[in-house]
């Protein structure tokens, strides 16, 4: 379930509003997660803080109805990349709160579903998409190392 050009644009203005919140601020705050709900009947996805009030909101309509643990993921999927493209451009360096922080995806009881992105100063977390192959990426160099 790929998820239109708009819709992208849409959650990366969503999730910058949200870190902006704690840009604008000269205090440092302690937050320790940035928490998304998902409505599927409304395709809303809110983003609030520890204190579960709530930052930001964007509608994607391409997640109105969502139902079933494969559209779950997907949208997961989507989320990691955006975070992912924001982090590498630096979007989460600026933020006045404590690190680590993260970006968790909640359930309508706001238990965890799934840790989205773990931002710290000196430790990157490696996603499954990456690590899924890694073995056997390292197999093949060790074979290819010890023929020479």
């Amino acid at each position: 379930m790929a998820i239109s050009n708009a819709s992208t644009s849409i959650l990366r203005t969503a999730i910058e509003q949200a870190v902006n919140h704690f840009v604008q601020d000269d205090d440092f705050m302690v937050v320790t997660d940035f928490h998304l709900h998902l409505d599927a009947d409304t395709g809303e996805l809110a983003i609030a803080d520890d204190t579960e009030m709530t930052i930001t909101s964007a509608v994607v309509e391409e997640w109105i109805d969502l139902d079933g643990e494969d559209d779950m993921e997907a949208m997961a999927h989507e989320l990691k990349s955006i975070l992912g493209a924001m982090s590498a451009e630096g979007a989460f360096e600026q933020v006045c709160v404590s690190k680590p922080f993260s970006f968790v995806l909640e359930d309508d009881n706001q238990e965890t579903i799934e840790e989205l992105f773990y931002v710290d100063e000196d430790l990157i977390v490696l996603s499954d998409d990456l690590l899924k192959d890694m073995d056997k990426d390292l197999d093949d160099f060790f074979e290819k190392l010890m023929k020479e």
